[in-house]
């Protein structure tokens, strides 16, 4: 954009030096003319953008996808309106996209022209490597005069805010979780409602009723009390446990083994939720992080969240985040746990689940091969852990450049 401002500065010196040597050359009389001639245009010409520039009255929007995922290319249009009493040319909009490259981030747009309540609209993309959430913005015009010589700058604060989730594998062999009991003949009516339970009904509220289960709109049209009834069906039921731990976070970039749990957390996340599975998320990120039990595509949502700014600051085991949550796991469930190598000792006290039904999943990922110069997955020969003389897990394990489509 600059090398263009100079190349017209430059092509009207060298008109204006040629035409002033012409002059001399004839009378005068000519050299005034073409003097105040070349003397007017830049003037008129900077008149013109002051008066454009002070009118103020360019409308930007900007519509973006609010949520992609790694590696996805995120498109971008910019809605402009003209509301200004000139029509403006040649303008040039610099968007700031911190979800990209460093290189990348300054994106300049150019606009020839833009004529008086005319409006148009740019598009443009940039590549979002890495998850997280991210404020695209802000945007800056730079408003040139015809002749290309004079610009003013203006700094618009218009944002949007962007979720850049983790990017999931398809999954297709997982291992089989645990399901509730089911109750007599597969439906009982009750008081008190979880997140599973499916609406059932409505009947006239009873002493003892909690509040919060009235339905107001009925019982403002039968002028009494109304009370939501629910069902209980069987159910699937499965809480994913996980602990971003900052010095066992081993490899760099998206071959880290943080990078590796959240992408496996999320692709199970997925596939579970899809299943009409009910799950709960109980981690630590520098704090503990718990998303209740629930499942639908809005819980989903609320966990991808979680997982896209989720960063690898623990500082306690995954044995301290077990006892601090043992207690709570529901029985007749199960228990999946996105773990190091490092870990491995933790799992006999997991295991003490069992008396409660509950089954467990470990995800095992291999912190040996995300070091650098580490032997590939393929010198990777056996990795299975005895817990106890009698009992043997078939943990899934994980290392660094693995086919996570193949292991699941």
């Amino acid at each position: 954009m600059y090398k263009k401002f100079l190349g017209k500065w430059l092509l009207f010196l060298i008109f204006f030096a040629f035409s002033l040597f012409m002059s001399f050359k004839t009378s005068f009389a000519s050299f005034r003319f073409f003097f105040w001639v070349l003397l007017c245009m830049p003037l008129v010409s900077f008149v013109w953008l002051a008066l454009v520039y002070s009118g103020k009255r360019l409308y930007l929007e900007r519509k973006i996808t609010l949520k992609i995922e790694e590696d996805d290319s995120l498109e971008i249009t910019l809605e402009i309106r003209n509301k200004s009493l000139l029509p403006i040319f040649d303008i040039v909009f610099e968007d700031y996209l911190s979800c990209t490259y460093p290189k990348e981030r300054q994106r300049f747009i150019m606009l020839d022209s833009l004529g008086l309540g005319s409006a148009n609209k740019l598009v443009y993309h940039c590549f979002c490597p890495q998850r997280g959430r991210y404020d695209i913005g802000p945007l800056t015009a730079y408003f040139f005069d015809p002749l290309g010589l004079f610009y003013f700058k203006q700094t618009y604060p218009v944002y949007s805010e962007l979720y850049v989730y983790p990017r999931t594998f398809p999954i297709r062999n997982f291992p089989a979780l645990n399901k509730g009991t089911s109750p007599w003949l597969g439906l009982e009516t009750s008081r008190v409602s979880g997140d599973d339970d499916e609406f059932y009904g409505v009947r006239e509220y009873k002493r003892g009723d909690p509040l919060k289960k009235i339905h107001w709109m009925a019982s403002a049209r039968k002028n009494q009390l109304i009370v939501k009834e629910y069902q209980r069906q069987s159910f699937f039921r499965a809480t994913i446990m996980f602990n971003l731990e900052k010095e066992d976070n081993f490899g760099e970039g998206k071959e880290s083994v943080a990078e590796y749990i959240i992408k496996i957390v999320a692709s199970i996340a997925k596939y579970l939720i899809n299943l009409g599975v009910s799950i709960e998320i109980i981690s630590h990120i520098g704090e503990v992080v718990h998303l209740p039990f629930n499942k639908g595509a809005d819980h989903l949502e609320e966990i991808f969240k979680f997982l896209t700014i989720a960063q690898p600051e623990s500082r306690v085991t995954l044995l301290e985040l077990f006892e601090t949550f043992h207690r709570d796991i529901l029985e007749d469930s199960s228990l999946i746990v996105v773990m190091t190598d490092k870990n491995k000792a933790y799992l006999p006290a997991m295991l003490s689940l069992g008396a409660r039904n509950v089954s467990l999943i470990p995800v095992v990922l291999i912190s040996s091969t995300f070091l650098k110069d580490s032997p590939g997955p393929k010198d990777i020969k056996d990795y299975s852990v005895d817990v106890s003389e009698t009992i043997k897990l078939n943990p899934i394990y994980i290392a660094r450049q693995d086919n996570l489509e193949e292991k699941f």
